[in-house]
């Protein structure tokens, strides 16, 4: 069984899309080091420009 986990990967705002890519660099890591797989990175249609990793750990029953 999966357990999932949506994670905002750049919260905050940043002048700069470099700086938004190396928070959600940063968190990426930090997220696996505790044992999650990244599955997905979801990116909005609103510009703001948060962007969003969906994790998955696999559980034992």
């Amino acid at each position: 069984m999966r357990e999932y986990k949506l994670v905002y990967l750049n919260k905050g705002f940043s002048a700069s899309r470099e700086k938004d890519i190396q928070k959600a660099e940063d968190k990426i890591n930090e997220m696996s080091d505790e044992g999650w797989i990244l599955q997905q990175v979801v990116t909005p249609d609103d510009g703001v420009g948060a962007m969003v990793g969906v994790f998955y750990k696999e559980r034992k029953l």
